[in-house]
């Protein structure tokens, strides 16, 4: 058993990915503790930030400049309260590289765990490519940001699957309630990108359910792009869900479409990973790093919107296939993707330095 300080750094509110790592760090024996970024300065900051964009640029980085500055004063005092061996940041949670570089020479290793592609323009991220190039190693989930990142010249470069937490995400039996709210033969629960080539991609794709018994669960930013898929808004319900919620609502439902945003080179989405540790049969948008994590066919792929169409129709009428296809790839999940079997390779390659 370890017993050193880890330090897992979140932003996300309702399904907090890093909690979870956190958790799979002190299972594998560190004194692991997370703290969501946000917690660490006035919240009327964070409020605020969301319109600074509407000014004139010269104001919007005045301002930006000094709410960046909030975050990263929050986190050196705490860092410097805890004083943690490890720290591993989610993205890049507008932690500057200078902070990076101070925490670095205090002996403790940066480790940046990427659930989006920081080569790919991310608005509001504007460091986040050089975060992820001042940290100790980089913890990449798509074999496809690999080539970008070696270019730059990012440091120990770790390929390894999202996963999931299956205390989280399991099999439970809903309750009637549960089934009103949430069931249906197809649910898809996502965030809408707003009215940009990602929010359009994903109603593009899911656009093409519309008239089967599918539910729709998002935020806000839908109503933009849904003006022009008033098929597929007939399916929204305006309602962000919560991690638990989300487990819940996948076992209200038969099949959950997987489709990802545009920074996605060949990765595995988390919600394939944690769709099928709750038992909903996935049919996932077709990434090459299926091929590596999944050789035997466990998960049905679509390549186009067409063929996402048929293969939903298909698995609705063919409940004994999908049953099967469905335990294999839990079998699958459950034995190589959670986060307390995949962690302690990782950690190996991070504390031997032999990746």
């Amino acid at each position: 058993m370890r017993h050193e300080k880890a330090l897992v750094i979140g932003e996300q509110e309702l399904g907090p990915y890093e909690m979870y790592f956190s958790g799979a760090l002190t299972a594998c024996g560190f004194d692991s503790q997370y703290v969501n970024i946000h917690t660490l300065y006035p919240e009327a900051w964070k409020k605020a930030s969301n319109y600074f964009h509407r000014l004139p640029r010269k104001f919007d980085n005045s301002l930006r400049e000094s709410y960046v500055k909030k975050v990263n004063d929050g986190l050196t005092a705490y860092y410097n309260k805890e004083r943690p061996s490890y720290i591993f940041i989610y993205n890049d949670c507008l932690i500057s590289p200078d902070t990076i570089e101070r925490i670095r020479n205090n002996g403790t290793k940066v480790i940046t765990l990427l659930g989006d592609d920081p080569c790919c323009l991310i608005p509001g991220k504007k460091t986040f490519l050089l975060t992820v190039l001042a940290s100790d190693f980089v913890i990449v989930p798509d074999s496809g940001w690999i080539k970008g990142l070696s270019l730059l010249g990012a440091r120990n470069i770790i390929f390894s699957p999202i996963g999931t937490d299956a205390s989280v995400f399991h099999p439970v039996q809903p309750g009637d309630n549960d089934l009103f709210e949430y069931g249906c033969d197809i649910i898809f629960i996502g965030t809408g990108y707003y009215l940009n080539a990602w929010g359009i991609k994903r109603a593009e794709v899911l656009n093409s359910l519309s008239g089967l018994d599918f539910r729709l669960f998002g935020d806000s930013q839908w109503l933009e792009v849904l003006e022009y898929y008033p098929d597929l808004k007939k399916h929204f319900r305006n309602r962000r869900l919560s991690a638990n919620e989300v487990n819940v609502a996948c076992n209200c439902a038969k099949i959950y479409p997987v489709t990802v945003n545009s920074g996605v080179v060949n990765g595995v989405s988390t919600r394939v990973f944690d769709c099928i540790a709750s038992g909903i049969f996935v049919i996932a948008e077709y990434k090459e790093d299926f091929g590596r994590l999944f050789p035997n066919g466990e998960v049905a792929l679509f390549r186009d919107k067409k063929e996402l169409r048929d293969l939903t129709e298909y698995f609705l009428k063919n409940e004994n296939e999908r049953q099967e296809m469905l335990t294999r790839a839990r079998e699958k999940v459950l034995s190589s993707y959670t986060l307390d079997k995949l962690l302690p390779e990782v950690l190996e390659k991070i504390q031997s330095g032999q990746l």
